[in-house]
């Protein structure tokens, strides 16, 4: 995936499956429920990259990208991200450009005994999406782990 293909599923969150894949903004991949019950659904475009959409209108809501595997069995993405994003691999990197987060959460010990270094929240430029941020998941070395592209208001529960 390039940089180009990323900025534009981020200016696209939001908008329904079926008109993604018929402008040829996502690939016709089949979405997938990883358990029953589950809220939303996804699409896995390559290694690292995560698209899900919210189940009963399949609008495309996240987009999550791995960048640091810290878990057995996650792969991460190797390709290019858009500006600023490929520049900012450490939380002093990530503070010093967007500045304080709108939201942030310190260290915290997840279940099977995994832990991660927090996460900072950024809305981002209404240019880029007039309503989505972005959230820094950072690894214990506080090195960004995931990229996570969201909707602020989903106008849903």
């Amino acid at each position: 995936m390039t940089d180009v293909c990323i900025a534009r599923w981020i200016k696209n969150l939001g908008r329904p499956y079926d008109t993604l894949v018929a402008e040829g903004i996502i690939p016709n991949l089949p979405l997938q429920e990883l358990y029953k019950g589950r809220d939303w659904l996804d699409i896995e475009p390559a290694d690292g990259l995560e698209l899900s959409f919210e189940a009963k209108a399949k609008r495309l809501e996240t987009i999550h990208i791995v960048l640091l595997s810290t878990m057995e069995g996650i792969t991460e993405y190797k390709g290019e991200l858009p500006r600023p994003f490929a520049q900012l691999m450490k939380q002093s990197e990530v503070r010093a450009h967007f500045g304080e987060p709108m939201e942030s959460k310190g260290p915290t010990k997840l279940p099977m005994n995994t832990a991660i270094g927090g996460w900072d929240a950024y809305q981002l430029n209404r240019s880029i999406h007039p309503n989505a941020k972005v959230i820094f998941t950072y690894a214990e070395s506080l090195q960004v782990k995931t990229l996570s592209f969201t909707l602020i208001d989903k106008g849903h529960d």
